[in-house]
């Protein structure tokens, strides 16, 4: 089951890439969309600071309400373009299943005797299942993690309008967030594999019992091997699943650190100037708002990280096929 194939060897983000990279145009429009939604989303802080400005002299004027409209028309205009996002997701989700499926039928019957030697092809087909895992965890990249990347740095700009010094911050929680990614990537899409090759393995041996239940029938001496090897590949499994959660646990711990750190550093550095007089507290509620948003950016940056993992393996399990010699002249032609 676990026969290497003499292939050239992609990384498994670059056959994620590969993957998408059909639908390039498509999900060109739907990164065109977070922009805009990114935008749009500072209108609440910018908003706020302005009602906030006009609200300081005890008294409502016209442009307050208007103000209040202008905030409540780029919420819903925000709304609108996520769902025209989520539209076009679920267009790309769409094609991916079919080219997919449809590449699996057309290389299976063309796949080399030799490739498939010591293979179960039944159980090979399984992995066109990794490809649900692919469209579920697409909505999460190119909805919620591009749009909590914009958000982060339109954000960092905006912040730096109100003092300097904020640009600065900006820059550092960027880089950290970078450096935490770059650190445990490898490891995490290591232990990943890992544990969709368990997995497999699990649903491999299960699927040659329900094969030969009449081998196993009646017999308790091979039903206590069935429990007992279940058992042993389910452990193993466990294990696999628990490595790969202690990377992802580092994730979550950055998480907390850095919205710690991020939270604290902004109010002092914000009290500070206010009273320096280097803010408005207007500006410095404005901050603050941009502050909590880039907080829960950040957060759901980094324990969504777990969806990329799941879709650069789910990548790699699809290539345990599509990486199998065709016949003489049979290769796809993806153009």
């Amino acid at each position: 089951m676990n026969k290497k194939h003499d292939v050239p060897a992609l990384r498994p983000w670059q056959r994620l890439v590969g993957i998408l990279h059909f639908e390039r145009s498509t999900i060109n429009y739907i990164f065109f969309y977070a922009v805009l939604i990114g935008l749009l989303g500072l209108t609440l802080p910018l908003g706020t600071t302005a009602i906030f400005n006009l609200l300081s002299n005890g008294s409502m004027y016209s442009s307050t309400y208007i103000l209040i409209g202008v905030v409540l028309i780029g919420i819903l205009i925000g709304g609108l373009l996520l769902i025209g996002q989520l539209t076009l997701v679920e267009l790309v989700e769409q094609k991916i299943f079919a080219r997919t499926a449809l590449e699996f039928a057309y290389r299976l019957p063309r796949i080399k005797k030799a490739e498939l030697s010591g293979e179960y092809p039944p159980e090979l087909v399984n992995r066109f299942f990794d490809i649900l895992t692919i469209q579920k965890g697409l909505a999460k990249l190119v909805v919620e993690m591009i749009s909590s990347a914009v958000l982060i740095f339109f954000s960092a700009i905006l912040l730096s309008f109100y003092h300097p010094v904020y640009m600065a911050f900006g820059i550092f929680i960027t880089l950290v967030l970078a450096i935490v990614v770059a650190l445990y990537y490898k490891d995490a899409v290591r232990t990943s594999i890992q544990e969709s090759g368990y997995k497999y393995e699990v649903v491999a041996y299960l699927e040659d019992l329900a094969a030969n239940l009449d081998h196993y029938r009646g017999n308790k001496s091979r039903m206590k091997e069935a429990m007992e090897k279940t058992d042993d590949i389910t452990s193993r499994y466990l294990k696999a699943r628990t490595g790969h959660f202690r990377i992802l646990r580092k994730f979550f711990v950055s998480s907390i650190i850095i919205r710690a750190v991020l939270m604290g550093t902004l109010l002092l550095m914000g009290s500070y100037f206010v009273i320096d007089r280097q803010m408005t507290f207007g500006q410095f509620v404005a901050a603050e708002v941009i502050v909590v948003q880039i907080s829960y950016a950040v957060e759901k940056l980094m324990t969504s990280m777990n969806t990329i993992f799941d879709m650069v393996t789910s990548a790699e399990k699809l290539a345990v096929v599509t990486d199998m010699e065709l016949e003489d002249g049979q290769e796809v032609n993806h153009g």
